[in-house]
């Protein structure tokens, strides 16, 4: 084995040759080539789905100088990388499954997937590449992949690098590295963030057994299956599914989201599918049964817009690649952190009808997800960036943005936001006891000098103007009431450049005055009647 197995040593073709090969993952490959001049044999790369995986792939093994073997867990995975390689001139690939026709035993390129792989002669590989990478604890990659090709490089690719049950995976890799995160992603425009509800009544789990790390199936499927919360799923993506958001957040109607809906199991997708269907949305179910013709048939029928929903299970984690879906509908809690991302990462494509990959000439269609299983509490948003590691579970960042949900149209939105942008449904005021309080036994015990204790009130009615969205004069008003002078010019000051700088405060602002404006209307239609009203009966 060379020095250098994985790429050539002259310089790196694909990279400087093929434009459409973006900047993260141009600087992967250089890291990756790094990684692997350092000896590292185990990596494993982690980028958000939508990423272009695939692409990073197709780069790689081009850039090969040792035979190839590509392992995955899908057949839809097997059939993507081909395409992917033959867009960058690779067309002497091998395939093993089956009968296929394009078995090639001699090509130093395989493909297959890991069900194929554990019944077959393996080929020759000195690199090794596994998608879905979230997968290769399981038994047949231990034997078949990272055993007997213990002396080969192994390049794991995942958007969760983590098992099924939470487990790091720092046993089978020695290095990880992150291409991308979402924030970087969605700040590129290559992803959209969805708009993410809640649904009307979580369902209650807490007599629910955990099986295996996940629910009950059996168990979820009987709670999950009350006819309220079929139809309530139902009746919430009538709601939604057609409805867009203007930049200043007004919604205005438009066709509905082509959709996948995630079920507990076949009784609970067949159900929904039934359900939708009587409604009359075109809506077709799929599941593990279900032939790859009639699966290839379904999903082709969802893009071109024949049909407007697929409900699922477990079907649609993997190997789907439709940008014209727009809406998943999770109906499925999960204790699964790999699940839930897995799922929900198959809308975040940009897509407008009628554009061409690629096109920017439109605005894409913009993401929706409605979660009626609680998921988004259990495990966060699914495009919010984790802290990922090979010997520690998945952790959140510092500093996240508290949330509540809408109790009119059950949108997520940032707590601070007192109206909801999308229905102008009001948040209830904080209970009293979540304000400061004013007396001045309080403010004594708190501060020594009375001028401690005046600049502490004047703070104090700064938050309460803060929490309520008054405007900052509010609190330099109330000290004046209270001592019979205005604040110290530089005390008003700070004041008004806290405002300035803080987007909470400003939002809350706006929704008081937008609140304001809409009782002063009421109150003015109010007296016209009551001016109008001696004119009638005159």
């Amino acid at each position: 084995m060379s020095t250098l197995p994985l790429f050539p040593d002259h310089s790196f073709p694909f990279v400087n040759d093929v434009p459409k090969l973006r900047p993260y993952q141009t600087a992967a490959i250089h890291t990756l080539r790094e990684r692997v001049r350092q000896k590292k044999k185990r990596i494993l790369l982690v980028a958000p789905t939508a990423a272009g995986k695939m692409t990073i792939i197709a780069a790689i093994i081009r850039t090969s100088s040792v035979p190839v073997l590509f392992v995955c867990d899908a057949m839809e995975l097997v059939d993507q990388c081909v395409e992917q390689l033959a867009l960058v001139g690779i067309r002497n690939v091998g395939v093993l499954r089956g009968d296929d026709d394009r078995m090639n035993p001699n090509a130093t390129v395989q493909v297959t997937s890991i069900q194929t792989l554990r019944r077959r002669d393996k080929p020759p590989a000195g690199l090794v590449l596994i998608d879905e990478a979230h997968l290769s604890a399981s038994d047949s990659y231990t034997t078949h992949v990272f055993e007997h090709y213990k002396d080969s490089i192994i390049l794991g690719f995942t958007a969760t690098p983590t098992r099924h049950d939470g487990r790091p995976l720092g046993n089978l890799y020695e290095y990880l590295e992150i291409v991308c995160t979402y924030e970087s992603l969605i700040k590129s425009g290559f992803i959209a963030a969805p708009f993410c509800y809640g649904g009307p009544m979580i369902p209650d789990l807490s007599n629910i057994r955990t099986v295996g790390g996940d629910y009950d199936e059996e168990q979820l499927g009987d709670v999950m299956r009350d006819v309220s919360l079929v139809g309530q799923l139902l009746e919430h993506w009538q709601k939604l599914a057609h409805l867009y958001h203007r930049k200043d957040g007004r919604p205005t109607e438009g066709p509905r989201r082509r959709t996948f809906i995630f079920a507990v199991n076949i009784r609970h997708s067949l159900d929904i599918c039934e359900r939708f269907s009587s409604a009359g949305v075109r809506i077709a179910h799929l599941d593990g049964t279900t032939s790859e013709t009639e699966r290839r048939r379904i999903l082709k029928s969802l893009g071109s817009g024949d049909l407007e929903a697929v409900t699922n299970v477990g079907v649609l984690l993997k190997g789907v690649d439709i940008p014209s879906v727009k809406c998943v509908v999770h109906a499925r809690p999960t204790q699964s952190l790999v699940l839930w991302r897995q799922s929900c990462g198959r809308e975040l494509r940009p897509w407008h009808p009628g554009c061409r990959p690629g096109c920017t000439a439109h605005p894409s269609i913009q993401p929706l997800l409605i979660d009626h299983a609680g998921n988004i509490a259990r495990h966060g948003f699914p495009h919010e960036d984790l802290h990922w590691a090979l010997t520690e579970r998945a952790r959140p960042f510092e500093k996240k943005v508290a949330t509540r949900i809408c109790s009119g149209c059950y949108a997520y939105l940032p707590a601070y936001r007192r109206l909801c942008p999308y229905c102008d449904t009001e948040a209830p005021p904080p209970p009293p006891d979540d304000l400061p309080k004013e007396s001045e036994a309080h403010l004594q015990a708190l501060a020594g000098t009375p001028e401690e204790m005046r600049h502490m009130y004047l703070n104090m009615m700064v938050q309460v103007a803060r929490t309520k969205g008054y405007k900052p004069g509010f609190a330099s008003a109330r000290y004046k009431q209270r001592y019979g002078a205005w604040p110290p010019w530089e005390w008003s000051e700070a004041i008004k450049y806290s405002f300035a700088s803080d987007p909470e405060w400003q939002a809350n602002y706006a929704a008081h005055v937008k609140l304001k404006q809409k009782i002063d209307a009421a109150k003015m239609a109010k007296e016209l009647a009551k001016i109008e009203e001696p004119e009638k009966e005159g």
